[in-house]
């Protein structure tokens, strides 16, 4: 039964329960503030991470919920080394109490630190700051966490999403002493969002529920929903919502805004400075002196200008072909989940050198990073053998039909595969799509062309692929819950905040109870 069915408390007092939330960017001034008000409301006592400075000082001058202990963290990461104090603390003792073998994969996560705003828009692949700032900000953080949980001892945690070192950190962190962090996720099923304990997304009540049901321990009400729902998809692709957002053009009012736009932020600049300055890291998208905003303003526009004229190869003449869609970067889905293959360059040249026969690999940009990639970067990949680089404009859907195969770290074009029976290799750890029925995960990249043979040889037109799908789909309505959480927390549209609270508070109670 979807969560808005049922009822709003179970009867769980939260009375004196311990909830740390991380307050982070918009989400902390749209949706955070909210959820620490219903949850003071119900005598939770409450402490917040911020992120952002704008957002921490939002969350100290604001009087409407009282915390035990505000902690920021754009502080710590501005300035690591003073928050330390001399303390110092061995990346191995570090290692040791989060259970990693290396700190390294998820410092790749720090997208300030290991890449560069200042030097190149959209972010250049330079490091930003050194090995020793980097091993600061690690130190920092775990101390931290260790000061927070002496000082507050969080019974639950609560983020919008696992997306940066601070939340990979505190999830390893508490997970070891039994306390849950609980982040939302997509659940690759329009306009359906599920709660997620893990920062790779494959632990919570979803992916408990596609478990039970592949095994047959139970079945679903909503299996007949789900049959409709990929027979919907399999007509026309029902792609998340924010995927709406590429396909809108802008009204003439929006284009003479966005030339607009660059001399307005620069004036405000003068008139009253930015506050949200890291000292370590320099100019972010958060953070940008005049001379950045004119930068990025018109290399956007070279950009996009370059990509919408370039010479794609015809999609037409396109033989047998694997697809690999390029996806946005920086972002989480690969940097904190695939680090080890978030070198898209490189991760096509060894994909196209390992393709069998006469298959080709076809690649195609992210529409979202359109203004937002190189020139270069395009060009890299369209003088790589065995690389065929194909128009962004064609749709996503008619180069998902032609495929005989999609490779990818992650990412939702693996989902939608699924509902054309394509099989399709996941490089990443995104535990989403790997309940997916069509998708092999694979590492190894010296025996990738043996395992494309096998994938290539399965046969997904089966009965049993058919339930797995509905499973998978079923699962998320059984779980899950319908909310533009994405759009509200971003654009700010419209939302029943009620709504998303009943959701939010079932999930509380029920991890709790289990605590």
């Amino acid at each position: 039964m979807n969560i808005f069915n049922k009822k709003i408390s179970n009867g769980v007092n939260l009375t004196g329960k311990k909830i740390l939330i991380f307050q982070q960017r918009g989400w902390g001034l749209r949706v955070g503030h909210f959820l620490a008000k219903k949850l003071a409301a119900e005598g939770a006592r409450l402490a917040a991470l911020t992120l952002k400075r704008s957002t921490h000082k939002f969350v100290v001058e604001q009087r409407e919920v009282n915390y035990d202990l505000i902690v920021n963290n754009d502080e710590i990461m501005g300035d690591p080394v003073t928050y330390l104090a001399g303390e110092t603390i061995s990346l191995a003792e570090i290692c040791k109490d989060l259970g990693v073998d290396s700190v390294w994969p998820l410092v790749w996560s720090l997208r300030n630190y290991v890449m560069s705003y200042k030097d190149k828009y959209y972010y250049s692949f330079r490091q930003n700051v050194s090995d020793e700032d980097m091993i600061a900000y690690v130190m920092a953080m775990y101390k931290c966490i260790r000061d927070i949980f002496a000082k507050f001892t969080p019974d639950l945690i609560l983020a919008p999403n696992f997306v940066g070192l601070p939340h990979l950190m505190f999830h390893l962190y508490a997970k070891k002493r039994g306390v849950r962090m609980i982040g939302v996720a997509d659940a690759k099923v329009r306009g359906v969002n599920v709660f997620s304990y893990s920062y790779v997304n494959d632990e919570g009540p979803f992916y408990d529920r596609i478990e039970e049901l592949n095994e047959g321990r139970a079945d679903s009400e909503n299996r007949e929903k789900a049959k409709k729902y990929i027979a919907e998809c399999r007509k026309s692709m029902m792609h998340p919502e924010y995927f709406d957002w590429t396909q809108k053009s802008k009204s003439v009012w929006k284009k003479v805004r966005s030339e607009i736009a660059p001399y307005y932020h620069i004036l405000r600049w003068y008139i009253k400075r930015p506050i949200n300055y890291l000292p370590v890291v320099g100019p972010t998208p958060d953070y940008r002196p005049p001379r950045i905003i004119l930068r990025d303003h018109f290399a956007r526009k070279r950009y996009r200008k370059f990509y919408d004229n370039f010479s794609y190869y015809p999609f037409e003449k396109l033989g047998r072909f694997a697809y690999f869609p390029l996806q946005f970067q920086p972002e989480a889905t690969l940097d904190v989940i695939s680090p080890y293959f978030n070198n898209q360059i490189e991760l096509a040249r060894l994909i196209a050198m390992s393709l069998p026969d006469d298959i080709t690999l076809a690649v195609r940009e992210h529409p979202a990073m359109i203004g937002l990639r190189s020139s270069a970067y395009l060009e890299k990949l369209a003088r790589t053998p065995n690389v065929k680089v194909i128009d962004y404009r064609v749709p996503s859907d008619d180069v998902l039909k032609r495929a005989a195969l999609v490779v990818s770290p992650s990412g939702t074009t693996l989902a939608e595969a699924a509902f054309y029976n394509k099989p399709a290799i996941q490089f990443g750890n995104l535990g989403t799509t790997l309940r997916m029925p069509n998708v092999t995960k694979h590492t190894d990249m010296t025996t990738l062309p043996k395992k494309i043979r096998e994938v290539l040889s399965q046969n997904l037109q089966t009965p049993e692929y058919e339930r797995r799908l509905e499973n998978f789909v079923a699962a998320a309505y059984d779980t899950g819950f319908n909310y533009n959480y994405v759009g509200f927390w971003v654009k700010g549209s419209e939302a029943d905040l009620e709504g998303l609270w009943s959701a939010y508070l079932a999930e509380i109670e029920r991890s709790v109870i289990k605590l």
